[in-house]
């Protein structure tokens, strides 16, 4: 059997110059977002520690990422967390603080836990390093923390 070869067949996509040129660019693009790209787009992911004697079952992350400005955005998750007015001393709501170091501690807002007992809050800080932490507290509008810290967490 005789093996016959074409000498005009096109080369393989790979080897010609049109296609040399595009890997040539997207090939740097492609690793500059690889590392440019945080944590796979998702951002790095902080575990809250809960207090036993209040909210023991209770579980809580935060994810930390860039946002506008050179602001550092907080995507606070919660689950298991028991609804704010069978605790203890019962509340209406929780409210998540942030406390950059020898500041006072900032109300970033209520979050609301449903009946399946998750529930998250979105926010932006200036600030890079900070606590992050949950209370019950009577009023969402608290400008000082009255409640006990039910999940916590530091953010560097």
């Amino acid at each position: 059997m005789k093996t016959v070869e074409y000498l005009d067949s096109p080369a393989p996509v790979w080897r010609t110059t049109r296609n040399r040129g595009f890997l040539a660019a997207a090939l740097p693009l492609m690793f500059a977002l690889a590392f440019i790209w945080p944590f796979g787009g998702g951002g790095t992911k902080v575990q809250m520690t809960p207090n036993a004697n209040q909210t023991p079952a209770a579980q809580g992350t935060i994810t930390v990422s860039s946002g506008n400005n050179n602001n550092t955005r907080i995507e606070v998750k919660v689950k298991n967390l028991a609804p704010a007015s069978s605790l203890r001393n019962p509340s209406e709501v929780y409210v998540v603080w942030i406390q950059p170091e020898n500041q006072s501690p900032k109300n970033e807002g209520q979050i609301d836990v449903g009946s399946n007992r998750s529930g998250e809050l979105k926010t932006e800080t200036a600030f890079k390093h900070f606590k992050v932490f949950i209370t019950p507290e009577k009023k969402p509008t608290v400008t000082e923390p009255t409640g006990p810290h039910v999940l916590n967490a530091t953010v560097s």
